[in-house]
């Protein structure tokens, strides 16, 4: 059974992780008490890793899913340990904040594409052909259905 719900939540969780590594990139990682501060390490290519990988959701099937979720739990804990292993106080209200959140998210994304690896929806599916075993009855859906296959119904 093809499910759609799984697949919103994994939009929103692989939008919300770009979003905050773009975030984590551009503000400060240490709070010195002033408005400059020291910046961090950049994930913008882990951010657009994200995006890709949202797409790529859509795009792939079956075991290919399977690696790409794989790929997503590593690079998510990647973003976790830098985030937590880069020198300096530990604020959750700076750009480290964001970046922890990310990578959680990122995890989060990773264990959901490969949990639901089968049952989500992929492009194309919905035009799938139908069982060219199964006959409706209606000679006027049956016709479509045999051109939908490559059959001739004017041969007969």
């Amino acid at each position: 059974m093809k499910t759609r719900r799984p697949l919103w939540i994994l939009a929103v969780l692989l939008l919300g992780t770009a979003a905050a590594l773009w975030g984590a990139t551009g503000i400060s990682w240490v709070d010195t008490g002033s408005a400059g501060g020291t910046g961090g390490p950049s994930f913008t290519a882990i951010a657009l890793l994200a995006l890709a990988s949202l797409a790529g959701v859509f795009a792939v099937g079956g075991w290919t899913r399977r690696l790409l979720g794989a790929i997503v739990v590593v690079a998510g804990g990647f973003v976790c340990w830098r985030a937590v292993s880069t020198a300096g106080e530990f604020n959750l209200f700076t750009g480290r904040g964001l970046a922890l959140l990310g990578g959680v998210l990122f995890v989060a994304a990773g264990a959901l594409i490969v949990r639901y690896a089968r049952d989500l929806p992929t492009m194309g599916s919905r035009y799938q052909l139908a069982n060219t075993e199964r006959r409706s009855g209606d000679s006027d859906k049956d016709m479509w259905d045999d051109l939908s296959h490559g059959e001739d119904p004017t041969r007969e």
